[in-house]
């Protein structure tokens, strides 16, 4: 990461985040790979998302490079920790859903697919059990 001279703040790069979001690509398919479904589940679906952004991110910088410095730096998180969830999730509704309806939608869709989520690995753990 660099310093900014003004605000002695750590920048990503966007060849930096790409090198990190590879990284992670790479991670989620090394052996050994969790056995718990829900694990793997999110393991590929963690994978298969950074492999996403890293190449929307190299084709945004060969067309756009300004775009993907800013990216790359919303990216960081307001501590350097990743997107604020709160400021994404705002996003989110502005642009991608167009209404707090939809998002309290998605909200409730979620929630029903976490308990079904739940209960299918409550029935896998008692499966391995017997």
């Amino acid at each position: 990461m660099t310093e900014t001279a003004d605000t002695a703040e750590e920048v990503q790069t966007p060849e930096q985040l790409l090198v990190d979001l590879s990284e992670l690509h790479m991670r989620t398919h090394v052996s050994p790979l969790p056995k718990h479904p829900a694990a793997m589940g999110w393991q590929m679906t963690t994978g298969a998302v950074a492999a996403g952004f890293a190449r929307t991110l190299h084709a945004l910088m060969e067309v756009a490079p300004e775009k993907a410095a800013e990216i790359a730096e919303w990216y960081q998180g307001p501590f350097g920790d990743g997107p604020d969830p709160e400021e994404h999730t705002d996003w989110t509704a502005q642009h991608v859903a167009k209404s707090w309806d939809v998002m309290e939608q998605w909200v409730q869709e979620a929630k029903e697919l976490a308990v079904q989520a739940k209960e299918a690995t409550e029935r896998h753990e008692r499966e391995q059990q017997a």
